[in-house]
């Protein structure tokens, strides 16, 4: 993909937030606002209304999550005895850099929780070999990728008996496997890492590129069912939630279309 398109596919991914539908919507209740357009007035704020608070409630967001996570709910147990996969493939999920008061790069949460994961894979002797794939994932600045600050807090945590290789070109899920594969010079049978909500799409690209993956989801969003008034009061982070998950389901749907994705 080139730096023009990534740049277009990263302004385009803004459309398919709802805080951009409730913007456009908002928008379009200001146009519709006089005389006889008033009806539409009215069905464009009702329809702002109804984005709004359905997607920043928690029964909702934890169902569209559950629709993603419930497809590799557990991790695989090893299909053999001893080291069962030829290495273990952790996927970076973002980075804040250094920059103001930040004075070192940093792994968000996300891409952190991955990092444990595969930490703890390597540490049972899963594989030889630890895979972290990650680029720069900012299409207007240079910064260190996103892999080599997950190989420095990994190495920070004391000595590995593994060897460690960081894929530092791919900025997409799409890009993650592609590159991957190239990382692993023929090597198949691997154990991937990700986020659970992410473990669909990240499966779906791996599996295209003829590798063996099987699943080790971590950072489960979606907790034990509850009930009561809580579930229907909105909060932000279920807004940001319901987000996430459909950019999961657009994003596989979109690279389905294309025969890039199983």
């Amino acid at each position: 993909m080139s730096s023009t398109l990534y740049v277009a596919y990263k302004l385009a991914k803004v459309f398919v937030y709802p805080l951009t539908w409730i913007l456009v919507l908002l928008g379009l209740a200001l146009l519709w606002s006089s005389g006889r357009r008033s009806r539409w007035l009215r069905v464009s704020l009702l329809l702002a209304l109804g984005v709004t608070y359905g997607l920043s409630i928690p029964s909702v967001s934890r169902t569209l999550a559950w629709t993603l996570e419930r497809q590799y709910a557990a991790p695989a147990e090893p299909r053999d005895g001893g080291r069962p996969y030829d290495a273990v493939v952790v996927l970076a999920g973002g980075a804040s850099w250094k920059g103001g008061l930040r004075v070192q790069d940093r792994l968000r949460p996300e891409s952190l929780q991955r990092l444990l994961c595969g930490r703890e894979l390597m540490a049972r002797g899963m594989a030889p070999i630890l895979v972290l794939s990650g680029g720069n994932a900012d299409p207007f600045e240079k910064h260190t990728p996103e892999s080599v600050i997950m190989e420095q807090i990994l190495k920070s945590l004391g000595p590995t008996t593994w060897t460690i290789r960081t894929e530092t070109v791919s900025r997409t899920t799409y890009e993650n496997a592609v590159e991957t594969k190239k990382a692993l010079g023929g090597v198949t049978r691997i154990a991937l890492v990700t986020s659970a909500m992410h473990m669909p799409r990240s499966m779906a690209f791996f599996r295209r590129q003829g590798l063996d993956a099987t699943a080790f989801p971590c950072e489960f969003l979606v907790g034990p069912p509850a009930s009561g008034i809580m579930e229907y009061l909105p909060d932000v982070r279920y807004l940001e939630q319901s987000t996430l998950a459909i950019n999961e389901w657009v994003g596989l749907g979109l690279y389905r279309l294309a025969g890039k994705a199983d």
